[in-house]
């Protein structure tokens, strides 16, 4: 496991119905998640976070079987392809969080799938920290 440079906490949210089955939600833009590469991700679900920053319902962990992850580099190919996020929450795996290759992250096109959505409601969201360098600082190390 790599030592933490940066961490962002991501909130999901699933909107005002709750999604079907096979629904992909993609991630919202968040500034700071800009030009970055992402080196590891972790679920935050309400075994740990009981709301969102937003003070929305953050979904069970029991949900997280049902909701696969995944993560697009900036020329739109999947790096990370239908990723079960229960396999994401550290407290599932002997408290590891899941540490890739670094790569250059497009938030904005990356998306989880609703496989299952028993459990899902209306106004949940998930939360992902997100492991990150700035692409300034990697490009330096390099």
């Amino acid at each position: 496991m790599k030592a933490i440079t940066r961490s962002y906490l991501v909130e999901l949210y699933f909107g005002t119905s709750a999604p079907g089955q096979g629904a992909q939600i993609n991630f919202q833009d968040y500034p700071e998640l800009r030009n970055v590469y992402v080196c590891g991700v972790e679920v935050c679900s309400s075994t740990y976070l009981a709301l969102a920053p937003s003070g929305r319902t953050n979904t069970a962990s029991s949900n997280l079987p049902g909701i696969v992850l995944n993560l697009m580099d900036v020329a739109t190919n999947i790096r990370v392809y239908n990723y079960p996020t229960f396999d994401l929450e550290p407290s599932n795996v002997s408290g590891y969080y899941r540490d890739f290759e670094p790569f250059k992250l497009n938030l904005v096109k990356s998306y989880v799938t609703i496989l299952s959505n028993i459990g899902i409601g209306a106004n949940d969201s998930l939360c992902f920290n997100f492991f990150y360098i700035r692409a300034e600082d990697y490009e330096r190390r390099r």
